[in-house]
């Protein structure tokens, strides 16, 4: 009897496969039911790429029809509605990590498999980063110094692919616009520690969507249309202890559903989704005097927390061939060390019809800092 056995040229091949699985079934968008390749996804992906080489990948948009039609025996024929057509071109960067490991002595002293180690930490790395990308392109952010909880800086790769589309700097002066809205009528500038998020900015922010030219389409889920906002912790914090906020969720909360978008939401407001993330961006004020979003620069005087409410194709996801996470490994000093590196082709980008966001308004509030 002969028995059947993998090959060393294969396992690379192998590898590649587990660790592409791995970062696709873990992305926060893809188990939360986010992202997929048709338009009733926040994070559309496209393929393309896949089958035939290019540096960029367009995304088609339309309009929905505005005309009333014909009514009666008129005459249709001649009186037909032209779609508008809009593109948006994502263009593909690559984007690459690695470790090596100390040699094949610190190998036999550890009592754990560092090559399926060496997996989880690239695979988690590369999730993280994807995650990320999708953040800082959805907040318009292009600043560098952006920071996370913890002080990190999270946007010195803002740019990568694609620069974000901002929001443009007179929306946030005046406090509002086509796809912006700040917890204070004044502007963003002119925000207070009493300017938090609110079951009433997130009404008012649903209307924005719905009455925005061209609309925000929402997420259609059995049958019922749904928006879906990203709070930062700390505005989910000032959710939680938000009278009204409490009191309506423990009279009504989610139960039953198990499309996994209502999976760890925070709750449901007036047709829009709440999930918390910390990749929510915001700008930390006392470790950066002044900082920004926009072009034009803020000044305020307390930290800006940007809540992102999202529809349909709000963010374009170019793939390339092998998807993320290629494998590949190399052995050093005479084969004693070896080391493995991941890479990503592809790009990540804002959706922008006609030069206005296609699927996300920004909400710009303080949040308390706990």
């Amino acid at each position: 009897m002969a028995n059947s056995v993998s090959i060393d040229a294969l396992r690379p091949e192998i590898w590649r496969k587990e660790l592409f699985q791995d970062v696709i079934d873990n992305l926060y968008f893809t188990e939360m039911g986010m992202m997929g390749e048709d338009d009733n996804n926040i994070v559309q992906t496209m393929n393309d790429l896949k089958k035939e080489a290019g540096d960029t990948v367009t995304f088609g948009l339309t309009a929905k029809l505005s005309g009333n039609g014909v009514s009666g025996d008129a005459e249709l024929e001649g009186n037909e509605e032209a779609i508008l057509p809009y593109s948006e071109s994502v263009i593909i960067d690559q984007q690459r990590h690695a470790v090596r490991l100390t040699g094949k002595l610190d190998e036999q002293k550890n009592g754990y498999n560092m090559r399926s180690d060496a997996k989880a930490k690239l695979s988690t790395w590369l999730q993280e980063f994807i995650e990320r990308q999708v953040f800082l392109k959805l907040g318009g952010v292009q600043s560098t110094t952006l920071v996370d909880t913890s002080g990190t800086v999270i946007s010195a790769n803002a740019t990568w692919s694609n620069t974000p589309d901002i929001f443009p700097a007179a929306d946030e002066a005046a406090g509002s616009g086509n796809r912006y809205l700040c917890a204070n009528t004044a502007g963003i500038d002119a925000l207070t520690t009493s300017d938090k998020i609110t079951p009433s900015l997130i009404s008012k922010a649903r209307v924005k969507a719905k009455l925005a030219a061209p609309m925000i389409r929402p997420l259609r889920i059995k049958g019922k249309d749904y928006y879906v906002l990203f709070v930062h912790p700390r505005q989910a914090y000032d959710l939680k202890t938000d009278a009204t906020w409490s009191q309506a969720h423990r009279e009504a909360d989610i139960r039953g559903d198990q499309n996994p978008i209502f999976t760890g939401a925070l709750g449901i407001w007036d047709g829009v989704i709440v999930h918390e993330h910390e990749y929510v961006p915001w700008i930390d004020v006392s470790a950066l005097a002044t900082d920004k979003f926009a072009s034009g620069g803020t000044t305020a005087a307390v930290d800006c927390y940007r809540a992102l409410l999202c529809g349909r194709q709000a963010v374009g996801f170019a793939q390339c061939a092998g998807g993320p996470g290629q494998w590949v490994e190399k052995s050093f000093d005479y084969d004693n060390k070896w080391g493995v590196a991941t890479s990503l082709i592809g790009g990540i980008q804002k959706l922008m019809f006609n030069s206005k966001e296609y699927g996300v308004i920004a909400l710009d509030t303080y949040a308390t800092e706990v």
